[in-house]
Protein backbone atom coordinates (compact mmCIF):
# COMPACT_ATOMS: atom_id res chain seq x y z
CA UNK A 1 0.00 0.00 0.00
CA UNK A 2 1.15 3.45 -0.95
CA UNK A 3 2.72 5.59 2.28
CA UNK A 4 0.99 9.08 2.32
CA UNK A 5 2.59 12.35 0.48
CA UNK A 6 0.28 14.84 2.13
CA UNK A 7 -1.95 14.77 4.94
CA UNK A 8 -4.36 17.70 5.45
CA UNK A 9 -5.69 18.09 9.43
CA UNK A 10 -8.84 20.70 10.33
CA UNK A 11 -7.52 23.46 7.43
CA UNK A 12 -9.16 26.43 7.51
CA UNK A 13 -9.45 29.62 6.09
CA UNK A 14 -11.29 33.08 7.25
CA UNK A 15 -11.61 35.93 4.50
CA UNK A 16 -12.78 39.45 6.34
CA UNK A 17 -15.72 40.91 4.95
CA UNK A 18 -14.83 44.66 5.36
CA UNK A 19 -17.82 47.43 6.39
CA UNK A 20 -17.03 51.00 6.48
CA UNK A 21 -15.45 51.13 9.68
CA UNK A 22 -14.99 47.91 10.76
CA UNK A 23 -15.24 44.22 9.76
CA UNK A 24 -18.69 42.76 8.99
CA UNK A 25 -18.39 39.11 9.35
CA UNK A 26 -15.90 36.33 7.48
CA UNK A 27 -16.67 34.47 4.99
CA UNK A 28 -15.84 30.62 6.12
CA UNK A 29 -13.98 29.43 2.98
CA UNK A 30 -12.56 26.24 4.54
CA UNK A 31 -14.04 25.79 7.52
CA UNK A 32 -11.62 22.22 9.65
CA UNK A 33 -11.47 20.20 6.33
CA UNK A 34 -9.18 17.13 6.34
CA UNK A 35 -7.62 14.45 4.54
CA UNK A 36 -4.56 12.19 3.01
CA UNK A 37 -3.60 12.07 -0.57
CA UNK A 38 -1.39 8.36 -1.17
CA UNK A 39 1.93 8.32 -3.23
CA UNK A 40 1.13 7.66 -6.81
CA UNK A 41 -2.68 8.34 -6.42
CA UNK A 42 -5.31 10.90 -7.19
CA UNK A 43 -7.57 12.30 -4.63
CA UNK A 44 -10.55 14.20 -6.51
CA UNK A 45 -12.15 16.90 -4.64
CA UNK A 46 -15.13 17.51 -5.81
CA UNK A 47 -18.69 20.09 -5.08
CA UNK A 48 -20.45 22.76 -6.23
CA UNK A 49 -19.42 26.49 -7.31
CA UNK A 50 -18.20 28.49 -4.06
CA UNK A 51 -17.80 25.32 -1.76
CA UNK A 52 -13.82 26.16 -1.20
CA UNK A 53 -12.30 23.95 -3.38
CA UNK A 54 -10.03 25.77 -5.30
CA UNK A 55 -8.96 27.54 -1.92
CA UNK A 56 -8.13 24.33 -0.39
CA UNK A 57 -5.58 23.50 -3.27
CA UNK A 58 -3.79 27.50 -2.88
CA UNK A 59 -3.92 26.91 0.84
CA UNK A 60 -2.44 23.33 0.48
CA UNK A 61 1.08 25.51 -1.64
CA UNK A 62 0.80 28.03 0.78
CA UNK A 63 0.14 30.42 -2.22
CA UNK A 64 -2.41 32.05 0.13
CA UNK A 65 -2.01 30.93 4.11
CA UNK A 66 -4.10 28.85 6.40
CA UNK A 67 -5.63 30.47 9.64
CA UNK A 68 -5.59 27.05 11.00
CA UNK A 69 -4.48 23.55 11.15
CA UNK A 70 -2.12 21.12 9.58
CA UNK A 71 -0.26 20.36 6.40
CA UNK A 72 2.35 18.02 6.21
CA UNK A 73 3.93 17.06 2.55
CA UNK A 74 5.92 14.11 2.56
CA UNK A 75 6.76 14.18 6.73
CA UNK A 76 6.95 17.96 7.08
CA UNK A 77 4.81 20.70 8.28
CA UNK A 78 4.53 23.03 5.76
CA UNK A 79 3.20 26.11 7.70
CA UNK A 80 6.31 25.94 9.47
CA UNK A 81 9.01 26.39 5.98
CA UNK A 82 10.80 29.51 5.66
CA UNK A 83 13.19 30.77 3.23
CA UNK A 84 15.15 28.03 1.30
CA UNK A 85 12.78 25.26 2.39
CA UNK A 86 10.01 26.91 1.46
CA UNK A 87 11.86 27.36 -2.01
CA UNK A 88 12.46 23.75 -1.55
CA UNK A 89 8.79 22.84 -0.76
CA UNK A 90 7.46 24.57 -3.76
CA UNK A 91 10.20 22.81 -6.45
CA UNK A 92 8.47 19.83 -5.11
CA UNK A 93 5.33 20.90 -5.93
CA UNK A 94 3.30 22.62 -8.76
CA UNK A 95 -0.21 23.85 -9.84
CA UNK A 96 -2.08 23.77 -13.09
CA UNK A 97 -4.97 26.67 -13.19
CA UNK A 98 -8.01 26.25 -14.90
CA UNK A 99 -7.92 29.31 -17.09
CA UNK A 100 -4.71 29.01 -19.43
CA UNK A 101 -4.61 31.91 -21.00
CA UNK A 102 -4.50 33.78 -17.68
CA UNK A 103 -1.90 31.58 -16.22
CA UNK A 104 0.17 32.58 -19.02
CA UNK A 105 2.08 35.81 -19.38
CA UNK A 106 1.32 37.14 -22.64
CA UNK A 107 4.68 39.22 -22.97
CA UNK A 108 6.78 35.96 -22.50
CA UNK A 109 7.20 33.89 -25.05
CA UNK A 110 6.79 29.81 -24.66
CA UNK A 111 10.50 29.51 -24.12
CA UNK A 112 10.62 32.20 -21.29
CA UNK A 113 7.43 30.84 -19.38
CA UNK A 114 9.19 27.23 -19.57
CA UNK A 115 12.73 28.49 -18.40
CA UNK A 116 11.01 30.82 -15.77
CA UNK A 117 10.78 28.41 -13.16
CA UNK A 118 14.25 26.19 -13.53
CA UNK A 119 15.93 29.97 -13.55
CA UNK A 120 13.37 31.05 -10.12
CA UNK A 121 15.00 28.12 -8.85
CA UNK A 122 18.43 28.56 -9.65
CA UNK A 123 18.59 25.18 -11.54
CA UNK A 124 21.46 25.14 -13.86
CA UNK A 125 20.50 22.65 -17.07
CA UNK A 126 23.54 22.53 -19.56
CA UNK A 127 21.45 22.71 -22.95
CA UNK A 128 18.33 24.67 -21.52
CA UNK A 129 16.45 24.85 -25.02
CA UNK A 130 16.95 21.55 -25.77
CA UNK A 131 15.57 20.90 -22.28
CA UNK A 132 12.41 23.18 -23.11
CA UNK A 133 11.79 21.35 -26.52
CA UNK A 134 11.49 17.60 -24.96
CA UNK A 135 9.13 19.49 -22.36
CA UNK A 136 7.09 20.68 -25.21
CA UNK A 137 7.59 17.66 -27.51
CA UNK A 138 6.09 15.40 -23.74
CA UNK A 139 2.63 17.56 -24.01
CA UNK A 140 2.35 17.34 -28.40
CA UNK A 141 3.81 20.65 -29.19
CA UNK A 142 7.54 21.52 -30.26
CA UNK A 143 10.46 23.61 -31.38
CA UNK A 144 8.71 25.52 -33.90
CA UNK A 145 6.22 26.70 -30.90
CA UNK A 146 9.43 28.03 -29.03
CA UNK A 147 8.95 31.74 -29.73
CA UNK A 148 5.23 32.21 -30.12
CA UNK A 149 3.43 33.90 -27.53
CA UNK A 150 0.39 32.78 -25.47
CA UNK A 151 -2.27 34.31 -27.84
CA UNK A 152 -1.31 32.38 -30.85
CA UNK A 153 -2.15 28.85 -29.48
CA UNK A 154 -5.92 27.30 -29.03
CA UNK A 155 -6.83 27.25 -25.38
CA UNK A 156 -5.95 23.00 -25.04
CA UNK A 157 -2.16 24.28 -26.65
CA UNK A 158 -2.23 26.92 -23.87
CA UNK A 159 -2.98 23.89 -21.08
CA UNK A 160 -0.71 21.78 -22.61
CA UNK A 161 2.14 24.80 -22.14
CA UNK A 162 1.16 25.04 -18.74
CA UNK A 163 1.06 21.52 -17.84
CA UNK A 164 4.92 21.21 -19.36
CA UNK A 165 5.70 24.49 -17.44
CA UNK A 166 4.29 22.68 -13.80
CA UNK A 167 6.63 19.36 -14.90
CA UNK A 168 9.40 21.61 -15.70
CA UNK A 169 10.58 21.15 -12.05
CA UNK A 170 10.26 17.41 -11.78
CA UNK A 171 6.98 17.71 -8.83
CA UNK A 172 5.91 15.22 -6.69
CA UNK A 173 2.47 16.54 -5.60
CA UNK A 174 0.48 18.54 -8.59
CA UNK A 175 -2.57 20.20 -7.58
CA UNK A 176 -5.21 20.45 -10.81
CA UNK A 177 -7.71 23.03 -10.19
CA UNK A 178 -10.30 22.16 -12.83
CA UNK A 179 -7.83 21.91 -16.09
CA UNK A 180 -10.18 21.21 -18.21
CA UNK A 181 -13.27 22.29 -17.69
CA UNK A 182 -12.44 25.71 -19.76
CA UNK A 183 -11.99 22.83 -22.67
CA UNK A 184 -13.70 20.99 -25.62
CA UNK A 185 -14.55 17.77 -24.77
CA UNK A 186 -12.21 15.83 -27.26
CA UNK A 187 -9.33 18.53 -26.06
CA UNK A 188 -10.30 17.32 -22.80
CA UNK A 189 -9.87 13.49 -23.22
CA UNK A 190 -6.32 14.19 -24.80
CA UNK A 191 -5.56 16.30 -22.01
CA UNK A 192 -7.03 14.06 -19.09
CA UNK A 193 -5.04 10.75 -20.99
CA UNK A 194 -1.66 12.74 -21.09
CA UNK A 195 -1.69 14.23 -16.97
CA UNK A 196 -2.60 9.54 -16.52
CA UNK A 197 0.30 8.73 -18.31
CA UNK A 198 2.60 11.39 -16.85
CA UNK A 199 1.26 10.26 -13.53
CA UNK A 200 2.32 6.78 -14.55
CA UNK A 201 5.39 7.23 -16.24
CA UNK A 202 6.90 10.07 -13.26
CA UNK A 203 5.10 8.22 -10.58
CA UNK A 204 3.32 11.99 -10.16
CA UNK A 205 0.19 12.55 -7.31
CA UNK A 206 -2.63 15.03 -7.89
CA UNK A 207 -5.08 16.37 -6.48
CA UNK A 208 -7.60 16.81 -8.26
CA UNK A 209 -10.28 19.86 -8.30
CA UNK A 210 -13.27 19.67 -10.36
CA UNK A 211 -17.23 19.82 -10.18
CA UNK A 212 -17.31 17.35 -13.07
CA UNK A 213 -17.80 13.67 -11.69
CA UNK A 214 -17.91 12.10 -15.26
CA UNK A 215 -13.96 13.38 -15.19
CA UNK A 216 -13.71 12.58 -11.87
CA UNK A 217 -14.40 8.49 -12.32
CA UNK A 218 -11.72 8.42 -15.16
CA UNK A 219 -9.17 10.10 -13.18
CA UNK A 220 -9.54 9.78 -8.90
CA UNK A 221 -8.32 7.11 -6.92
CA UNK A 222 -10.32 8.08 -4.06
CA UNK A 223 -13.02 11.13 -3.78
CA UNK A 224 -13.32 13.89 -1.15
CA UNK A 225 -16.80 15.17 -1.50
CA UNK A 226 -16.83 19.33 0.04
CA UNK A 227 -20.23 21.69 1.06
CA UNK A 228 -19.76 25.08 2.06
CA UNK A 229 -16.14 24.97 3.10
CA UNK A 230 -16.57 21.28 4.68
CA UNK A 231 -16.14 17.89 3.75
CA UNK A 232 -19.08 15.42 3.94
CA UNK A 233 -18.04 12.17 2.22
CA UNK A 234 -14.48 10.69 1.61
CA UNK A 235 -13.91 7.29 -0.15
CA UNK A 236 -12.85 5.00 -3.08
CA UNK A 237 -14.08 6.16 -6.20
CA UNK A 238 -15.83 2.85 -6.80
CA UNK A 239 -17.60 3.06 -3.34
CA UNK A 240 -18.94 6.54 -4.08
CA UNK A 241 -20.24 5.63 -7.52
CA UNK A 242 -21.84 2.53 -6.06
CA UNK A 243 -22.46 3.04 -2.19
CA UNK A 244 -22.73 6.86 -1.71
CA UNK A 245 -24.34 8.08 1.62
CA UNK A 246 -24.36 11.57 1.97
CA UNK A 247 -27.55 12.88 0.81
CA UNK A 248 -25.37 15.78 -0.84
CA UNK A 249 -23.31 13.67 -2.86
CA UNK A 250 -26.28 11.16 -4.10
CA UNK A 251 -27.56 14.18 -5.56
CA UNK A 252 -24.25 15.42 -7.19
CA UNK A 253 -24.35 11.91 -8.67
CA UNK A 254 -27.89 11.83 -10.21
CA UNK A 255 -26.93 15.34 -11.63
CA UNK A 256 -24.63 14.02 -14.10
CA UNK A 257 -26.26 13.97 -17.49
CA UNK A 258 -26.81 10.65 -18.89
CA UNK A 259 -27.13 10.20 -22.98
CA UNK A 260 -29.94 7.87 -23.37
CA UNK A 261 -32.96 9.57 -23.02
CA UNK A 262 -34.62 6.21 -21.91
CA UNK A 263 -32.03 5.57 -19.16
CA UNK A 264 -32.55 9.82 -18.35
CA UNK A 265 -36.19 9.12 -17.61
CA UNK A 266 -36.00 5.80 -15.98
CA UNK A 267 -33.15 6.42 -13.30
CA UNK A 268 -34.24 7.65 -9.90
CA UNK A 269 -34.64 11.65 -9.89
CA UNK A 270 -32.95 13.32 -6.73
CA UNK A 271 -31.87 16.78 -8.19
CA UNK A 272 -30.30 19.20 -5.98
CA UNK A 273 -32.76 21.97 -4.79
CA UNK A 274 -31.98 25.28 -4.30
CA UNK A 275 -28.76 27.31 -3.63
CA UNK A 276 -25.77 26.83 -1.17
CA UNK A 277 -26.11 29.13 1.67
CA UNK A 278 -23.74 32.32 2.10
CA UNK A 279 -20.30 31.16 3.45
CA UNK A 280 -20.67 34.55 5.29
CA UNK A 281 -23.62 33.72 7.11
CA UNK A 282 -23.79 29.25 7.04
CA UNK A 283 -26.82 27.67 8.49
CA UNK A 284 -26.49 26.20 12.60
CA UNK A 285 -26.02 22.26 12.49
CA UNK A 286 -25.44 20.67 9.37
CA UNK A 287 -25.10 23.17 6.28
CA UNK A 288 -26.78 21.19 3.90
CA UNK A 289 -30.37 20.77 5.87
CA UNK A 290 -31.42 23.61 4.35
CA UNK A 291 -31.40 21.69 1.08
CA UNK A 292 -31.78 18.12 2.28
CA UNK A 293 -34.88 16.12 1.71
CA UNK A 294 -34.13 14.03 4.82
CA UNK A 295 -33.09 16.32 7.50
CA UNK A 296 -34.03 15.97 11.43
CA UNK A 297 -34.55 18.63 14.39
CA UNK A 298 -30.93 17.44 15.31
CA UNK A 299 -29.97 18.49 11.75
CA UNK A 300 -30.91 21.72 12.59
CA UNK A 301 -29.01 22.50 15.80
CA UNK A 302 -26.15 20.33 15.89
CA UNK A 303 -23.09 20.11 13.32
CA UNK A 304 -22.77 15.80 12.84
CA UNK A 305 -19.02 14.50 12.91
CA UNK A 306 -16.93 12.75 10.40
CA UNK A 307 -17.57 9.17 11.17
CA UNK A 308 -15.73 6.04 9.57
CA UNK A 309 -19.54 4.40 8.52
CA UNK A 310 -16.93 1.29 7.07
CA UNK A 311 -13.50 0.32 6.55
CA UNK A 312 -11.79 3.79 4.13
CA UNK A 313 -15.52 5.31 3.54
CA UNK A 314 -16.33 8.30 6.34
CA UNK A 315 -19.52 9.99 6.08
CA UNK A 316 -20.52 13.48 8.03
CA UNK A 317 -24.68 12.78 8.63
CA UNK A 318 -26.77 12.17 11.26
CA UNK A 319 -28.53 9.89 9.24
CA UNK A 320 -25.61 7.06 10.18
CA UNK A 321 -24.53 8.54 14.01
CA UNK A 322 -26.02 6.37 16.45
CA UNK A 323 -27.87 9.26 18.50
Amino acid sequence: MSEPLLIVRNLKKYFPVKGLFFTRGYVKAVDGVSFTVLKGTTLALVGESGSGKSTVGRLVLRLIEPDDGEIIFSGINVRSLKNEKLLEFRRRTGIVFQDPYSSLNPRMTIYDILKEPLEAHNIDIENLEDYVVKLLERVGLGREHLYRYPHEFSGGQRQRIAIARTLALKPELIVLDEPTSSLDVSVQAQILNMLKEFQKIDKLTYLFITHDLGVVRYMANNIAVMYLGKIVEVADTDTIFSNALHPYTKMLLASIPVPDPKIARSREKSKLVGEPPSPLNPPPGCRFHPRCPYAMDICRKEEPMMIEFEKDHTVSCWLYIKK
